[in-house]
């Protein structure tokens, strides 16, 4: 996998840098940009990712989705998110999808994930999967969703290389499966490790405060939130959940 690799020992951030170079270049999907430091980690809107000088896996990877019609791109997110747990299911670590980017642990949140896409007409013609996944990295700042790692669940450091062959390769088994058209699996999936689905939480709006049920989310990318008996939907920025930190 790694001939596909364009290693940085320290750089903006990956997912522009791999940008930068699609405009330079022709690049193969599946192509990887892997860093040790990321001077402008990105995350969702505004924030920011943080993550200390060779301790933790910082990469973006390269796909050509043009089957996939720009309505459908959620499933792209399902994709990333679904890698993510299943890689850290080889290391024996349970792990939640929390709407619509982070991956959570029982103590914290242990990844990020940051998708950018090119429409062409009305299908994706590129896109480009961050993913920030804490490793050996035992300091954090306070965050007010605590942060975790590899190492902070297990005891135990891991090789980062390692890491990001198997990210990589569940990453592209799980797209195999979307190319397959198996979306209904992935769905699924997708629901079964969603944080709080089926449990009844707080929500803030810029309309006011509201105890819902999280139902799922559509192939907009859009939340489901049950209240008062009826489903409404919610974009990101749009809600926020109580979070009250506890095992997901």
């Amino acid at each position: 996998m790694r001939d596909r690799w364009i290693k940085y020992d320290s750089l903006t951030s990956t997912n522009s840098v791999l940008a930068e170079l699609l405009r330079q270049q022709t690049l193969e999907e599946g192509t990887v940009v892997i860093a040790d430091y990321q001077e402008s980690g990105r995350g969702q809107g505004d924030h920011s990712w943080h993550s200390r000088r060779g301790e933790n896996l910082l990469m973006s990877l390269l796909l050509f989705p043009a089957f996939l019609s720009a309505s459908m791109q959620f499933h792209l997110s399902r994709v990333a998110s679904l890698a993510l747990c299943d890689a850290l299911d080889t290391l024996g670590i349970t792990s939640r999808i929390k709407w619509p980017n982070d991956i959570l642990t029982r103590k914290g949140k242990i990844a990020g994930i940051l998708i950018e896409h090119s429409i062409t007409g009305s299908h994706i013609s590129r896109t480009v999967i961050g993913l920030g996944l804490n490793l050996n990295q035992t300091a954090f700042p306070d965050f007010e969703l605590p942060a975790t790692s590899v190492h902070r669940e297990t005891g135990r450091p891991v090789d980062v290389t390692e890491l990001g062959e198997l990210v990589e390769s569940c990453l592209m088994s799980r797209y195999q499966a979307l190319r397959e058209g198996r979306m209904k699996q992935l769905e699924m999936d997708y629901l079964s490790r969603l944080f709080k689905a089926g449990e009844r939480s707080g929500f803030d709006t810029p309309e006011g405060h509201f105890d819902g049920i999280i139902r799922g989310v559509n192939d907009s990318g859009e939340l489901m939130v049950e209240s008062d008996g009826e489903v409404r939907t919610y974009g990101h920025g749009s809600i926020n959940m109580e979070l009250n930190f506890r095992k997901p």
